[in-house]
């Protein structure tokens, strides 16, 4: 049921608009005794209609200029003027001259078949006309002429307004003017004349609100947020167009990195900046913004120029960057953690080989060149420590093996006795048979005895207490 009201309706405006030009459009300042051609085509102009005499001059003139026999495109044949492809300086009154006196004026005028108009209307707010234009292909001839036919639906009113060219924009361009909160349905009709020829457009239908398309949002800035290195600040303002006082507008806000085709898009409502928060670091952004009546009314604006913006991006100092690259390259550790300091040249000698590509200071390999020395010296040291700590092993390893065995408890010489043995002072108090207990074990007792030695050293323990 929907679509055939739909249909009925479609059918009853296509009517109404056939009806705003019953006759086609009107005929506009154009004489009716002006012979009219198409541009490029030819034309015959005749002096007298009957016979002419053989002695007889003829000479024709373009406005005040004498036109030749033949002259390019214009050819005189007997009395006749021939144009073989008329352009639009041929437009103008031709006068056939006889014998010197003027006999007959004919006006000439040369058209551009106009263009199939397709209208379009657009109203920049609600206090502002509705503008119904018409862009052309091409340039029109000076002679065309344009009027809009305008039928306001509910009252059954039918008017017309006249439409100018804009030269700059090659437009042609009709004003209407509607209250503020005028929301009638309204048919309209471009008619085009040039010359003897017409022709109209088909009828356009557009209620007050709906033709509401505003500009676009104007003074649009993209700048970047200090120490923030992926977030941008956006700002706008609302078109000069439109009444700002008692209307609102919605925007929408759509960015992407300048090497990427993919946008985002951010709505917002009655705001006229935006933080972007996940901006790429360091990359260019394109940012465009555009408008629309904050309930919903009419059509979004175009979108407005593009605008690049670039996140916060830290700048380093050489200094910092210096020491930026060595601590990346000589990490500190526990054995070789030594401060460093930027080597001092107190008496101003420079490094004077070329290094290609780099962009660091000299003192920058002088310090790595002295780090690479210092951990050979460690290195070095560690190796001969630790060799001498394996001499001492093997040595105190070896040293039991080269003594004499001693009983547990007595004292151990650093070096073999001497031959030479001491009588004692003293006689023993005990024979050699005695059982008196020692802390001395049996069997060396025993191999003392036993030895064949001329002198008694049973009583040593005299000498060397325990």
């Amino acid at each position: 049921m929907l679509s055939v009201t739909l249909v009925l309706l479609a059918t009853l405006f296509l009517a109404l608009g056939d009806g705003l030009v019953p006759e086609g459009c009107p005929r506009l300042d154009v004489p009716g005794d002006m012979l009219t051609q198409v541009l490029g085509a030819p034309v015959t102009l005749t002096c007298l209609d009957g016979e002419l005499e053989n002695n007889v001059t003829i000479h024709w003139k373009l406005e005040d200029k004498s036109i030749g026999p033949q002259l390019g495109h214009r050819e005189m044949l007997g009395g006749k003027l021939l144009l073989k492809s008329v352009q639009y300086d041929d437009s103008g009154n031709y006068t056939c001259y006889l014998d010197g006196l003027p006999v007959r004026t004919l006006p000439l005028l040369v058209v551009d078949p106009p263009e199939e108009p397709v209208i379009s209307c657009r109203r920049k707010s609600f206090v502002s006309s509705v503008e119904c234009d018409w862009s052309l292909q091409r340039k029109p001839s000076l002679q065309t002429k344009a009027i809009l036919l305008v039928r306001q639906v509910q009252k059954e009113e039918t008017f017309q307004r006249p439409c100018h060219y804009l030269q700059g924009l090659q437009k042609f361009s009709c004003h209407l003017n509607l209250g503020e909160e005028d929301d009638s349905l309204y048919l309209v009709v471009l008619c085009i004349t040039s010359g003897g020829m017409r022709k109209s457009s088909k009828a356009y239908q557009f209620r007050g609100y709906e033709v509401l398309q505003p500009d676009p949002p104007a003074n649009v800035t993209v700048t970047a947020v200090n120490k923030s290195p992926y977030r941008l600040n956006v700002t706008w303002k609302d078109p000069p167009s439109w009444n700002s006082i008692y209307y609102r507008l919605q925007f929408e806000l759509r960015y992407r990195a300048e090497k990427s085709k993919a946008y985002t898009i951010i709505q917002r409502k009655d705001q006229h900046s935006l933080i972007i928060s996940d901006a790429l670091m360091g990359t260019r952004h394109v940012v465009q913004i555009r408008a629309r009546e904050e309930f919903n009314h009419g059509q979004w604006s175009k979108w407005s120029n593009e605008i690049m913006g670039t996140p916060w991006t830290e700048t380093k100092s050489p200094a910092a960057e210096t020491a930026s690259f060595i601590s990346t390259q000589v990490p500190p550790t526990p054995e070789n953690h030594i401060e460093s300091h930027p080597p001092e040249n107190p008496e101003g000698i420079t490094n004077t080989l070329p290094v290609p590509g780099s962009t660091h200071s000299p003192y920058t390999f002088l310090l790595a060149g002295g780090s690479l020395v210092l951990g050979m010296i460690l290195f070095i040291g560690i190796i001969r420590r630790y060799k001498k700590k394996l001499m001492l092993t093997a040595l105190k390893e070896g040293k039991p093996n080269m003594l004499p065995p001693q009983s547990l408890g007595q004292p151990i010489p650093e070096k073999p006795q001497s031959t030479t043995v001491l009588f004692p002072l003293i006689p023993p108090s005990v024979s050699v048979s005695s059982s008196e207990p020692t802390n001395t074990p049996g069997h060396i007792r025993k191999e003392i005895v036993d030895s064949q030695s001329p002198y008694d050293i049973t009583n040593r323990d005299y000498f060397f207490p325990r």
